[in-house]
């Protein structure tokens, strides 16, 4: 009885996490949403919410989903890789997207107390994550291999701060994001392909989903490039970034609809 008990408090929570993830995006896109309304203009992007009345929703909403993958973590190599997404999530939040090739100087005291805040937090999470493992005698390869790459982004991403501010304000937002998602797309792709007891039609959608995720990608980095080579190049009527966000955040709730509707009732709910 005290197992069934068990394993059903565990799937709830599963459960309620991946809901809480889809939440987070829901929230993302309302907030944004209102503000185009308000504005009566769709704005450039969804990171340029970061400028608006959205900001609170966005940038707290991206600490929630950190927060929902950490919860999420375990050993196997989609588990790890979700614990990666987590870092990514509040760098995209602390590291604003540029406007018109900037980030205005009115918020640089934000990112700099960010990014110090990142870096001695993670540095905390970092140390109580090997103490947890130690004590729990899980500390393996893999788990010291999550966590070295996870200290490169801890550290990394303030270092590019300290050695060229302006390349970071620049192009952190965008490498960040694209991270992010990159990292989403291997969890989606390795779901798909890898030996599981899902059903092929189920691993199918996962496939697709994945490589939605890759096109996506690409898309923004070649708007991206495109803008960056001429910025009048692009057609300026047309919110091409903010399509292509949009679209990558609808495929990353695609992702979690299927993980809860297909873990709804197992016992053992982790991506495995």
């Amino acid at each position: 009885m005290t197992e069934v008990a068990s394993a059903t408090s565990l799937a709830r929570t599963y459960r309620y996490v991946r809901l809480a993830i889809l939440g987070a995006v829901l929230a993302i896109l309302v907030s944004v949403a209102a503000v185009a309304i308000g504005a009566g203009t769709a704005p450039e992007s969804l990171s340029a919410g970061f400028y608006t009345p959205a900001r609170t929703v966005f940038t707290g909403s991206l600490f929630a989903v950190s927060l929902a993958l950490l919860a999420l973590s375990g050993r196997s190599v989609p588990q790890a890789l979700l614990d990666v997404a987590a870092v990514l999530a509040p760098l995209v939040a602390i590291i604003p997207t540029p406007v018109e090739g900037v980030v205005p100087a009115a918020v640089h005291a934000d990112v700099v107390n960010g990014l110090v805040t990142f870096l001695l937090v993670g540095v905390a999470g970092l140390v109580a994550a090997v103490v947890v493992a130690r004590a729990q005698g899980t500390l393996t390869r893999g788990v010291v291999t999550t966590l070295a790459v996870v200290a490169v982004l801890v550290v990394g991403f303030p270092l590019w701060a300290v050695l060229d501010e302006g390349s970071l304000l620049r192009f952190g937002h965008l490498t960040a994001t694209l991270a992010f998602f990159a990292v989403i797309a291997a969890v989606a792709g390795w779901t798909a392909w890898a030996p599981s007891s899902s059903r092929p039609s189920v691993r199918g959608v996962y496939g697709v989903i994945a490589i939605g995720i890759i096109l996506a990608i690409v898309f923004l980095l070649a708007v991206f490039l495109l803008q960056l080579a001429d910025p009048g190049a692009p057609p300026r009527d047309i919110p091409l970034v903010l399509i292509g966000e949009v679209v990558l955040l609808m495929l990353f709730a695609a992702f979690w609809v299927v993980e809860t509707v297909r873990t709804w009732s197992d016992p053992d709910p982790r991506i495995r």
